[in-house]
């Protein structure tokens, strides 16, 4: 007789095994994976499904999608084009090989695929708006008001594309216009920090500083770790010359964002109102360490190293830049980048 146990060990064994899973299966679990933000346990099925099934058009296109978040996105852009080769009209896979190209600043490319998602499915209203943000991006302002304007046809009540609708008449200088894409933004969505925030920016170029103020202050109620907010209150503080207040907002700013280097020129600015010449010249050189195209920033410490009795250094600075304190009043704008398909 056989000891007690070893039947119901074999047994045991036995209701273990699986069945082989189906491709639609795996697909299910791998993208329930994914969606968790299990990303190896879904990337480890995708695998296993290609070696099955090599050109199974969605395995293809979300590991594809997995390459592009993992930083190879050459890979990831080869796989999707692949998937989308073999489903030609496979609409989730041209709009994420869209996302890819706006993430990597190809806007080209993204308008083009967006193009194609369109041209399959015109009432495709994310499409439409991430459309516009890269029509935007590359400078065509007045095309990407005209794809927002579509977006917002097909769903007016879209936050995120009224604010960027808000950006982009911010970025033409149609101010009102920015205001009122703005204000409709939070009808929708009260608590939106960022919007807020524009919405400072845009009343602000409207010379209408006590209500832009107003504005940052709420963007960080909303957002407390807003650096933009923080910086934008201060440049908003400055224009009224509460100089003091200002260089506290900056810094603020710098403690959430160290190389934030819009705040270091605009602590520059200030900590030269206050005649710290030494200070303002270190905000400067800092400045111009992050972001060494920045004009302003350099004929600002031209300007400072002059008044410091540093005449042949601030003289060269300030050809290499604009010599006087120039701060933006549209400093902080943040543009939304839409929601995904």
């Amino acid at each position: 007789m056989p000891p007690k146990g070893t039947k119901h060990s074999q047994e045991t064994r036995a209701s273990k095994a699986q069945p082989p899973m189906s491709i639609e299966d795996g697909l299910s679990l791998a993208m329930q994976h994914q969606s968790a933000g299990r990303i190896s346990e879904a990337e480890k099925i995708y695998r296993q499904i290609l070696e099955v099934e090599p050109n199974q058009p969605v395995a293809l296109h979300l590991l594809g999608v997995i390459a592009h978040m993992a930083g190879q996105s050459d890979v990831g852009i080869q796989m999707i084009r692949e998937a989308i080769g073999q489903a030609p009209e496979y609409l989730s896979a041209l709009c994420n090989l869209g996302h890819v190209f706006l993430d990597l600043g190809r806007f080209d490319e993204a308008i083009a695929i967006y193009g194609q998602v369109i041209a399959l499915k015109p009432d495709h209203t994310e499409t439409h708006a991430n459309l516009a943000l890269a029509l935007q991006n590359s400078g065509r302002i007045d095309k990407a008001i005209d794809s927002y304007n579509r977006s917002l046809n097909l769903d007016s009540k879209n936050a995120n594309t009224h604010c960027n609708l808000g950006n982009a008449y911010l970025d033409k200088g149609e101010l009102n216009a920015a205001v009122a894409s703005y204000r409709k933004a939070l009808v929708i969505r009260p608590n939106f920090a960022e919007v807020h925030c524009n919405l400072g920016s845009a009343l602000k170029n409207q010379g209408l500083v006590d209500e832009a103020i107003a504005c940052y202050q709420q963007a960080i109620v909303y957002k407390p770790d807003y650096a933009d907010a923080h910086n934008n209150l201060g440049t908003a503080l400055q224009k009224q010359g509460h100089v003091i207040e200002a260089a506290n907002k900056y810094r603020i700013a710098l403690s959430l964002k160290v190389n934030f280097a819009d705040a270091h020129c605009n602590l520059g600015s200030a900590l030269w109102g206050l005649r710290q010449l030494e200070e303002a010249a270190t905000c400067y050189r800092m400045a111009l360490e992050l972001n060494p195209s920045m004009r302003e920033a350099a004929g600002s410490l031209g300007s400072v190293l002059l008044a410091m009795g540093k005449t042949k250094e601030g003289l060269e600075m300030e050809r290499s830049g604009f010599g006087v304190i120039n701060f933006d009043t549209r400093k902080g704008v943040s543009y939304n980048f839409g929601n995904s398909a």
